[in-house]
């Protein structure tokens, strides 16, 4: 079947429908409503300036979720060469994710005067927006970092016969499941290589795309060696305790139920602990105060909290407020990271950056690759001391408790972990280079 046939089938002609309908109920989320303008690819979506005589508005558009693959995003560029001249457009579904992108500019500017970035955000998938987005950017090539596997917009660029690359490639059983599912199409929609970060995922790639798929060195473990490069010393005091802090981190609803009713047993081994509940997503904030209160904890939020002021005896601290975890764990004695009951987990390596090692639950399918798991010439990080996996939430306590009695050195902690990442880097100059010499070998041609 030719690409540009692709979106006249009933697969394509449901999805169009499908997001048709969602449209209303999209434009009141909070989260997308945010830049909504953008995401429906305007006819200014792509400044006049930026097209070169060439007829390609940009060279390379770096599609990347969120946050954490914005700081991807932001690192690749940070690894082309100063002379390059290449024009870039990076988008990204969320405002953590293009605040990122946008505070990196300057700096960017600075270091790559030749580099022309512009950042937008995301076009929704539905067939007709993506293709115009696609258009009007008319990219060389299409980077998709992780798991942005949107089947508009590769369809969009088959059509288009830009050719697409997965770096830092992923996958999750949900999308791989899918594939499996809609395999004719997904080997339509192939890009032209994928550069997976595990044994796992390039063999779960493979299953579902007939196109070549290796093995890259993750680029967030660069991002984690650049952060040991941060001096412990400049991590500013956030908050001032009166007693060993206890850092639950990044909490998810699966940790809701379990934790809070393990505090008591904290609570009567350090009667002086100061326990800090920073929950992954704001909005579950108030549910926390909740359940706290129902506990008998007396929950006090950081906005409620008097400058300068100590946390009274069993006054948890929730934390409602971005941007803190660095210097939190870094005033931590014992460290637990969240989303590990149920749903995956989430990053932990900002810990063992800051000097604690943390621990997490039994549930942390989707940082697999965080752990190390996969190559059995490397130890992974719990095989190396510099993680610890409880089973139970009673488990959690237990394991933050003996961190708490013998504290390691953060120091030590931190020359440990360099010295683990060591042969896992270079993810971000790789990919840099592979782009810049595809982009080059085209304006040859």
């Amino acid at each position: 079947m030719a690409a540009a046939s692709l979106f006249s089938r009933p697969f394509f002609r449901l999805y169009r429908v499908l997001w048709t309908l969602a449209r209303p109920f999209l434009r009141r989320s909070k989260r997308l409503s945010d830049g909504w303008k953008e995401r429906l690819a305007p006819p200014d979506w792509i400044p006049e300036d930026l097209s070169g005589s060439d007829g390609h508005a940009t060279d390379i558009w770096i599609q990347a979720a969120s946050g954490g693959e914005a700081r991807l995003a932001v690192e690749i560029c940070r690894n082309f060469s100063p002379a390059s001249e290449l024009r870039i457009l990076m988008t990204t579904w969320t405002r953590q994710g293009r605040d990122i992108m946008e505070k990196a500019l300057a700096e960017l500017q600075e270091s790559h005067p030749r580099l022309r970035i512009l950042v937008r955000f995301a076009p929704f998938d539905h067939p007709d927006i993506v293709r115009r987005a696609l258009a009007m950017a008319s990219p060389r090539m299409m980077v998709l970092l992780e798991t942005e596997l949107w089947p508009g917009l590769l369809a969009a660029c088959r059509e288009k016969n830009v050719p697409v690359h997965i770096f830092n490639g992923r996958i999750n059983s949900s999308t791989s499941h899918f594939g499996r599912l809609f395999s004719s199409l997904m080997t339509e929609l192939s890009p032209v290589a994928v550069h997976a970060i595990s044994r796992y995922d390039k063999q779960a790639f493979a299953a579902i795309f007939p196109c070549p798929v290796d093995m890259m060195p993750n680029i967030k473990f660069d991002l984690a060696a650049k952060a040991l490069e941060v001096p412990l010393s400049s991590h500013s005091e956030v908050f001032r305790a009166s007693g060993p802090v206890f850092l639950f981190a990044s909490v998810r609803q699966c940790e809701e139920t379990r934790i809070p009713g393990q505090l008591a047993r904290l609570y009567k081994a350090v009667p002086d602990a100061v326990i800090i509940i920073v929950p992954r997503h704001l909005h579950r904030v108030a549910y926390w105060k909740s359940v706290l209160n129902d506990l008998a904890f007396m929950p006090v939020l950081l906005s409620e909290l008097a400058p300068g002021a100590t946390l009274a005896r069993r006054h948890a601290l929730i934390w409602d407020r971005f941007g803190d975890l660095p210097q939190l764990y870094a005033s931590a004695q014992a460290v637990f990271v969240g989303g590990s009951f149920g749903q995956g987990g989430q990053n932990f390596l900002e810990a063992l950056s800051a000097g604690r090692i943390p621990c997490i639950g039994p549930s942390a399918h989707n940082f697999l690759w965080a752990m190390g798991i996969g190559d059995p010439s490397m130890p992974s990080l719990d095989k190396a001391g510099l993680l610890y996996v409880a089973h139970t939430p009673k488990d959690v306590v237990n394991i933050m408790l003996e961190q708490a009695a013998t504290v390691p050195d953060r120091t030590e902690v931190r020359e440990k972990f360099k010295a683990w990442l060591s042969p896992r880097l270079g993810g971000a100059s790789l990919t840099a280079q592979m782009l810049e010499q595809t982009i080059f070998s085209c304006r040859k041609r």
